[in-house]
């Protein structure tokens, strides 16, 4: 009686670990040739009650002997970016950077078992995904993509090549091309497929604020219901509500032009007490900014450049605001800014406006502002402009 006990006891232990190790993890199996690193980066973003992705964390996965298993562990849809190690540009204030092709996007429901198929080759990633319609079809797209991917990469590497001595006009006309391929393939899904959550989902992503409102009058009741558009939805009201405070700034910067720039005075990068009147009598260009701001860190080099080129005709004021001192101290020690700068403890930026990063101001001789120029090549013009009317 014992021994039949005893070997029911074993033959139903048996089912239950043949049952335990046939039935399928929730999560992300997965495949990926091709790499020369095998770790895998992982930007986790959960949509919250409010409807928006937020970061949730920043996660890494082991690729072994080609294959790997990620458990995203959330309760709720979740946005997945997966970039390969290799493909990672790290910015000097430590952010992630990479290009078009160079990641992958996920769309992960709990309790999804998606399969994922993927192969790198020269920071582009070509990818299959199984598991739910929706990462079926944007891993379908991304693959679409490919070639325009490819081009727009070469096309880059040639412009920023200061060694080139060719017309670099062919490529700046590639870069241009791919990059409108690249747009068009989502916005032809769009056009196609009105009622499909995912093109809300794709109209959610776009960043002209004027083509996310455009795009959304064309989408069908299905696609405005679901949770893709309950988060497109979000976005938009968030567009309004940003228009009219950018109205407002907008309204209050022309204001400041042709009258004296608010005074300040600050301690800079070495401790020493500095003022803005103190450089009267020379063209000063203010410039806003953060290390958590990319734009602002991609523009050193061409500042650095054009600074010495033309030493003491005009004079570079850096302030970096709603920032953390320890990063800023280590990106300047990083990239050696040879102007002035100052930390804001004391939100300057309030009251010149600023509302966004990089954000310049030129100042003329006398302390008067001329312009808020938006980009950092319109303040290089505006200033070749000033040298050829022998004003700096």
């Amino acid at each position: 009686m014992i021994r039949q006990i005893l070997s029911f006891f074993l033959f139903a232990l048996t089912l239950s670990l043949l049952g335990v190790s046939c039935s399928k993890r929730s999560g992300i199996t997965g495949t990926f040739t091709g790499l020369t690193n095998d770790t895998l980066w992982i930007r986790v973003r959960v949509l919250n009650d409010e409807y928006n992705f937020e970061v949730k964390s920043m996660d890494t996965v082991v690729v072994r002997d080609g294959t790997f298993f990620y458990d995203p562990q959330t309760n709720n849809l979740t946005e997945l970016h997966i970039l390969p190690f290799e493909n990672i540009d790290r910015l000097p204030s430590g952010m992630i950077s990479h290009g078009p092709g160079a990641t992958m996007v996920l769309l992960y429901s709990p309790d999804d078992r998606i399969r994922l198929d993927a192969s790198s080759k020269d920071e582009i990633v070509d990818f299959q995904a199984k598991g739910n319609r929706y990462n079926e079809q944007l891993s379908t797209l991304h693959s679409n993509a490919l070639d325009a991917y490819k081009k727009r990469n070469d096309a880059l590497k040639v412009i920023v090549d200061n060694s080139f001595e060719g017309d670099k006009t062919v490529y700046r006309e590639q870069l241009r091309e791919s990059v409108q391929v690249m747009n068009n393939i989502k916005l032809n899904y769009i056009c196609e497929n009105p009622n499909d959550p995912l093109s809300a989902y794709f109209v959610s992503s776009l960043i002209a604020p004027e083509e996310m409102i455009q795009y959304t009058d064309s989408l069908g009741v299905e696609a405005l219901n679901s949770v893709f558009g309950r988060i497109l939805w979000q976005k938009i009201e968030f567009i309004r509500k940003n228009k009219e405070k950018n109205e407002i700034t907008a309204n209050a910067k022309n204001e400041m032009i042709d009258k004296s720039a608010p005074e300040f005075t600050l301690k800079d990068i070495n401790g020493d007490y500095f003022s803005l009147s103190s450089l009267r009598g020379k063209y000063v260009v203010l410039d806003f900014w953060g290390t958590w701001c990319g734009w602002c860190l991609a523009a050193i080099p061409d500042i650095k450049e054009y600074y010495a080129a033309h030493p003491k005709e005009f004079e570079i004021v850096g302030i970096a605001f709603k920032d953390e001192e320890d990063k800023w101290r280590k990106v300047l020690d990083k990239n050696v800014l040879p102007w002035i700068n100052i930390f804001d403890y004391n939100e300057l930026y309030d009251k010149y406006y600023v509302t966004y990063a990089p954000t310049y101001v030129l100042i003329d001789k006398e302390g008067i502002i001329v312009d808020f120029p938006q980009y950092h090549h319109d303040v290089i013009n505006q200033l070749n402009e000033l040298r050829e009317k022998n004003l700096l």
